[in-house]
């Protein structure tokens, strides 16, 4: 067990510094090869925006697609991204197309791009021929698409963070839609839309309730959608404290809970349940990530860790509350007016551990089960049981 926490600990820290060359790298090239800031009459008929990193970190860019269609209403907008995240922006109505590099970096799923694969990629946006490219996440390779000149003109999140680490302030906040729109205001875009977006069609809204009603959830009372999982078990709160807040929320205020996730968060769910007096649904692993959306989209309220799944639900504009432990909820909490977010642990600074030092559940069990009653109630997401409840069907 100790050989395979330092074999983590030092494949995390070649990782790490990976990471900063990158950045460093990616920073150098904007310096010395596009250092022409935009023009102030710059009308691009083609723009390209990479993000390569997670589905959480996806969403919480749109904005910068919303951004750029209103500054340039005729351009076309391409986005480059990871498979995992490609159905996020496929639906986002400011982005005309879509293409899919797996980063190695990035890869959590699935098997990275081969660099034989890197190279038709490259060949392929040459022949795009962009106007700009806005890189908001890269890795080695496309910073050398960089410097190889796939675009005229280049805008770079990484020479921000660069500069702003060697005490050049850049941003103008700490969240990371802030510092995404930052890139384009500095080049002197226009950034008023601030949330983030996802996009639920009436056909799936039409497709979530009809899938609610095959489980049998009564719209007339509150669905509730709660997701214990995460790809970092840190990140995960206690199993026995959410089968105790679901069975809390089913008996004082009648609600129907749905845990949702993905496949392999399945005998997390399977667990919680086993704790529970009451019945719930376990649809993790049912559902496709547009079909997740609506479900969210229709539901009374999201509770869950630190996750794609939590900044999906407030893209939705579900009403969401964000249970936090290692990460950082004023660098990557839910975007909206209803969201919520609990840390308990605040004396700890956030961290990338995949154990913690304080024991096997970490900070994250510092959060009760009353902190998480006492947000939702002061949030007053939800009447009381006795109350009329409102029906959410669209």
């Amino acid at each position: 067990m100790t050989n395979c926490r330092a074999s983590a600990k030092l494949k995390e820290m070649f990782q790490n510094i990976s990471e900063t060359l990158t950045l460093i790298a990616s920073a150098a090239v904007q310096w010395f090869f596009y250092r022409t800031p935009l023009p102030k009459d710059f009308r691009p008929k083609r723009v390209l925006v990479i993000k390569l990193d997670h589905l959480g970190d996806v969403l919480l860019a749109t904005p910068v697609f919303s951004n750029l269609r209103q500054a340039y209403p005729d351009a076309e907008l391409h986005a480059l991204t990871g498979t995992w995240s490609r159905v996020v922006l496929e639906g986002h109505p400011d982005v005309n197309k879509v293409l899919t590099y797996n980063s190695p970096v990035f890869c959590r799923t699935g098997s990275p791009t081969s660099l034989r694969e890197t190279f038709r990629l490259y060949k392929q946006l040459r022949h795009q021929k962009y106007d700009l490219l806005v890189a908001l996440r890269s890795d080695w390779r496309t910073v050398c698409f960089a410097l190889l000149r796939v675009t005229p003109k280049r805008l770079d999140r990484a020479a921000l963070q660069v500069a702003n680490k060697f005490g050049a302030p850049q941003f103008t906040g700490i969240h990371e839609t802030t510092r995404n729109l930052d890139v384009l205001h500095k080049a002197g875009i226009p950034t008023p839309i601030q949330t983030t977006t996802f996009s639920v069609t009436r056909e799936d809204e039409k497709w979530a309730s009809d899938f609610l009603g095959s489980l049998h959830i009564n719209r007339e009372r509150p669905v509730i959608a709660i997701h214990p999982g995460s790809p970092v078990p840190i990140k995960r709160w206690v199993p026995e404290r959410y089968a105790e807040f679901a069975d809390w929320l089913i008996a004082r205020k009648r609600a129907q809970i749905l845990f949702v996730g993905v496949e392999d968060e399945i005998p997390i769910i399977t667990e919680i349940q086993g704790l529970m007096r009451a019945e719930t649904e376990n649809i993790a692993g049912k559902t496709t990530l547009t079909q997740l959306a609506s479900i969210l989209h229709i539901s009374n309220v999201f509770i869950g860790n630190d996750s794609g799944p939590m900044h999906l639900a407030a893209a939705v504009g579900t009403p969401t509350i964000g249970l936090y432990g290692p990460g950082n909820p004023t660098r990557f909490r839910p975007v909206g007016a209803m969201c919520q977010t609990i840390r308990r642990k605040t004396d700890c600074p956030p961290c990338p551990e995949t154990a913690c030092r304080f024991g096997e559940n970490g900070c994250m069990s510092k959060i009760e089960v009353a902190d998480v009653i006492q947000t939702l109630e002061s949030a007053d997401y939800l009447p009381s049981a006795d109350s009329e409840i409102k029906d959410v069907s669209m």
